[in-house]
């Protein structure tokens, strides 16, 4: 049977191109070990994809001079990747695409990624929340997850409603959350930002339904720039964030950022490399300027096996 044109392959064409029997496809498909999808009731395999997993399989990684990172957006880790990229234009290609927590571990779990930053609500109960969060997908158990640092994570504000608020908001913030006049730059749902403000919101009996919302934004730096420009009054971002635009801000908690990487792709050069970058920047350097990092500079490594 030649498949050698066909896009996607049904159950006996991908068993005959493996040269195992179909029962063994049926069992690497439905333990997510095989790219493929449901239609109909019926499994069906981009040829594609199952050709990228013969490469991982086979050595290691698809291409091993390529390293492909999304998740959770952040400021430091844009600055390490946009530098890593111009360090190693010669040998690699390293891309961070960054659309949120949850994105990004859809997009690892399957396959597409190699890497996904991740936070999920204040540092104190983000160990356990990470763990319980990456339990909700199929490849977790062959995960690890990487510590790698806490951020200072609040809300930004021109500073006219700084000022206008100050007395109440410089021990709780409560107040910018009930003012229904203020106009707020939201995040996606799917991104630990977003989380936090839920968060913050249910310690105090409140709902985020209830906001302004001018806009939704898929990254941070959008929703600061909406802050910015007079497009909405405030929104909840990074300490940095507000600095590169002269904005107020006021920290509401520590946030935990975990690089999720599977076990095999934890031993790769080029990851390797990465998580030095990391453990030895220094935020606050003249070169950086970036302010509200607490980086970990010892290796903390979290497996999920189960």
């Amino acid at each position: 049977m030649d498949t050698s044109s066909n896009q996607f392959l049904s159950v006996p064409q991908l068993a005959e191109l493996l040269h195992v029997n179909e029962k063994k496809v049926y069992q690497l498909a439905g333990c997510g070990a095989l790219p493929g999808t449901k239609v109909t009731g019926k499994w069906i395999f981009p040829r594609k994809l199952v050709e990228d997993w013969l490469l991982e399989s086979s050595h290691g990684g698809i291409l091993q001079d390529r390293l492909l990172l999304a998740g959770s957006d952040d400021r430091l880790m844009h600055h390490i990747c946009s530098q890593a990229a111009i360090d190693w234009q010669r040998e690699a290609l390293i891309s961070y695409s960054p659309h949120g927590t949850r994105h990004g571990l859809k997009m690892l779990d399957q396959g597409r990624i190699d890497g996904c930053f991740i936070n999920w609500g204040a540092a104190e109960p983000s160990a356990r929340r990470h763990m319980g969060l990456l339990r909700g997908y199929q490849n977790h158990s062959q995960w690890v997850i990487v510590r790698c640092l806490k951020r200072s994570q609040g809300l930004v504000t021109r500073a006219h409603v700084f000022q206008q608020c100050r007395a109440d908001i410089q021990t709780d913030p409560e107040s910018l959350l009930r003012d229904t006049s203020l106009r707020w730059a939201m995040r996606q749902d799917d991104s630990g930002t977003e989380r936090l403000l839920e968060d913050l919101c249910a310690s105090k009996n409140l709902s985020s339904n209830a906001f302004n919302v001018s806009g939704v934004f898929n990254s941070e730096r959008a929703a600061v720039a909406s802050v910015n420009t007079d497009v909405a009054d405030l929104c909840c971002g990074v300490q940095s964030t507000a600095h590169d635009f002269d904005l107020d801000y006021i920290p509401l908690a520590d946030v935990a950022l975990d690089l999720v990487i599977p076990q095999r792709t934890f031993f790769r050069t080029l990851v390797q490399e990465l998580i030095a970058r990391i453990q030895t920047l220094e935020p606050n350097d003249s070169t950086t300027k970036l302010d509200g990092y607490d980086i970990n500079r010892s290796l903390q490594l979290v497996s999920l096996a189960t």
